[in-house]
């Protein structure tokens, strides 16, 4: 979905009027069903060819003081998503770094002083797709 699509093209497309069309929208921007317009950028031509994902495990015992820290990666600009999942690990990460180097700190921040993390590391070679999100099927 291209979300600088115009509302006409949607109205086209779906067969509604763009007025119907801009109703719409409005309504799930306002119920919470889209929440944003981004633009996907290339990682790579941006400085940070190498991605990885990291599962994180923290000690039964520790897990509640580690929310703070967990929470602090968000303003790591290398840290792009956090999952909280069941299983073996306590936290995913998808993690988007300049050099392997610059992969090593962001590992040693999340298994800083305080934190009894152990982690496991998954580089990416390549990606064969990325989406941005969820696209509901058509049901016919």
């Amino acid at each position: 979905v291209d979300g600088r699509t115009s509302y006409q093209a949607i109205a086209d497309e779906v067969g509604l009027s763009r007025p119907a069309v801009m109703e719409r929208v409005k309504r799930l921007e306002e119920g919470g069903y889209i929440l944003g317009y981004t633009a996907r950028l290339d990682r790579t031509k941006l400085g940070y060819p190498v991605t990885a994902f990291v599962a994180v495990r923290y000690p039964a015992t520790a897990h509640h003081d580690t929310e703070p820290g967990i929470r602090a990666l968000a303003d790591n600009p290398s840290v792009l998503e956090c999952h909280h999942v069941a299983g073996e690990d306590c936290y995913i990460l998808k993690v988007a770094a300049p050099s392997l180097e610059a992969l090593e700190r962001i590992l040693r921040e999340v298994r800083g002083p305080g934190f009894p993390a152990s982690t496991r590391t998954t580089i990416v070679l390549s990606s064969v797709f990325e989406k941005p999100g969820v696209v509901p099927v058509e049901l016919d």
